[in-house]
């Protein structure tokens, strides 16, 4: 810091007023609309710099004067390119509503390049749509577009051309997908590339979702489905066609086994998999899983089998061993696997996985302790004929979380080590709840290794 600096913060000088005018515009952009707002009563300097930002963003609708400050704002908005416009109207009135869409259409016109709308119409029935200004599908400049509701849904006209022009990334959260609609959405956008729908179902009566998601430039893709289970029987009939050669990374979010079908069998870098019912729910609440409704997972698998990196939570572990008939695809380009091991079902899947994964370098089990007790005689015996040639040759990495200190988990740990014969580094978390940590660490510290260079550590 120059002298004269340390002077001005000596005397109290300001500072911050002898910055540029576009560096102060930059500043205010950083803040909240309302709090840039405010600025203008520090001097005459400040008075009209916050009409120049460029990222505005509503989100007091519950005040009662917040229809006409966004009209203030916006009437002495100078900015010719807003980088962001952020609306969040959660309890809105049918009134209100041409007021929103003329917000909608000001930031369209203004340049737009990140949009995020959230909308709830107060005393609404449950998926009431709200018409988007048909303005929002010819923007040029528009690159990425949230869409979310929790009680509506959203309208536009798309025609039969394309729409979107520079759309890269569109996140939508609505009540009921309307599957024409989304299928011309996701067909009319000539460049997108993120894709995220999350689907929260509140009146399931007579309703089916069937739909495709056929778009050639997607790379990222993410499916929530959330689920009354009191209307699981309604659910399993839905169903998603992935058909996106391009696509690098795949998160399925799904509370019931709802068919989901990848085709052209795409080069993933990642997939996450959380689908099926919880396996103590099956018992508690009395549902019956058919076979078929479990094979759902395991043709899920087949259609992502070229995957790098895998994650698969509990109750897809326990939907796989419900359908599991020792028809697992093989993982060629599997590097890194992620399993969630529920107790009811121990480690059932884990042998063909090893099996099926022959270039496997990092495995990585997590323990679930949470849903139901241990219950050690249902575990299958985890000693195999053939040792995997994954262990053998490949896996340098393995770490297992939330370890309780059983039998079952310390008869895999002993196999692991004693097989590994490249491996590096072995992390093991033991759960707070285990009755005697110390012993475990010294028990696993004893245990044969099958690699001079393996490294054990307690995490």
């Amino acid at each position: 810091m120059d002298l004269k600096r340390h002077e001005d913060l000596i005397r109290g000088e300001d500072i911050i007023s002898k910055l540029p005018d576009d560096i102060l515009i930059h500043i205010l952009s950083l803040l909240e609309t309302k709090d840039a707002v405010k600025t203008c009563i520090l001097s005459t300097r400040w008075r009209n710099l916050w009409t120049w930002i460029y990222n505005l963003s509503f989100n007091d609708f519950a005040t009662n004067d917040f229809v006409n400050f966004v009209d203030k704002v916006l009437s002495c908005c100078q900015s010719k390119d807003i980088q962001n416009f952020r609306l969040d109207c959660s309890d809105i009135v049918d009134s209100d509503l041409s007021r929103v869409s003329s917000w909608i259409c000001f930031a369209v016109d203004h340049g737009v390049r990140n949009l995020t709308i959230k909308v709830d119409i107060v005393e609404a029935w449950h998926g009431w749509p709200f018409d988007l200004p048909q303005s929002i599908l010819t923007c040029k400049t528009l690159v990425k577009l949230r869409l979310e509701s929790l009680h509506n849904d959203f309208f536009l006209d798309i025609p039969d051309s394309m729409c979107f022009p520079s759309l890269k990334i569109l996140h939508i959260t609505i009540v009921f997908p309307d599957a024409s609609l989304m299928q011309k959405l996701f067909s009319g956008c000539p460049v997108l590339e993120d894709l995220s729908i999350h689907a929260s179902y509140l009146d399931l009566n007579n309703y089916l979702l069937m739909f495709d998601i056929c778009v050639p430039t997607l790379k990222r893709l993410n499916i929530r489905h959330d689920v009354d289970y009191s209307d699981f029987e309604g659910l399993s009939e839905y169903k998603y066609v992935i058909t996106a050669r391009n696509l690098e990374y795949l998160c399925i979010q799904d509370g019931s086994l709802t068919s989901v079908v990848v085709n052209e069998r795409p080069l993933l870098n990642e997939v996450n998999l959380n689908v099926g019912v919880y396996s103590s729910l099956i018992d508690d609440l009395e549902f019956e899983v058919s076979r078929d409704e479990a094979n759902r997972v395991m043709e899920l698998l087949r259609g992502i089998n070229l995957t790098k990196i895998l994650s698969l939570a509990s109750r897809s572990m326990d939907a796989l061993s419900l359908a599991f008939d020792d028809d697992m695809p093989t993982f060629p380009n599997l590097i890194r696997l992620e399993l969630n091991i529920e107790a009811r079902f121990g480690w059932k899947l884990l042998p063909y996985f090893l099996e099926s994964s022959p270039n496997l370098e990092v495995l990585i089990l997590e323990m679930d302790c949470l849903l139901t007790e241990y219950i050690p005689e249902d575990f299958v015996n985890f000693e195999l004929e053939n040792v995997p040639s994954c262990l053998r040759l490949h896996v340098k990495t393995i770490e297992i979380k939330n370890m309780m200190g059983e039998e079952d988990e310390l008869e895999v740990v002993s196999y692991i080590l004693r097989n590994c014969e490249v491996l590096k580094e072995f992390n093991a978390h033991i759960s707070a709840k285990a009755e005697s940590k110390e012993f475990l660490q010294r028990e696993i510290l004893m245990y044969p290794r099958g690699s001079a260079a393996c490294e054990i550590k307690f995490l």
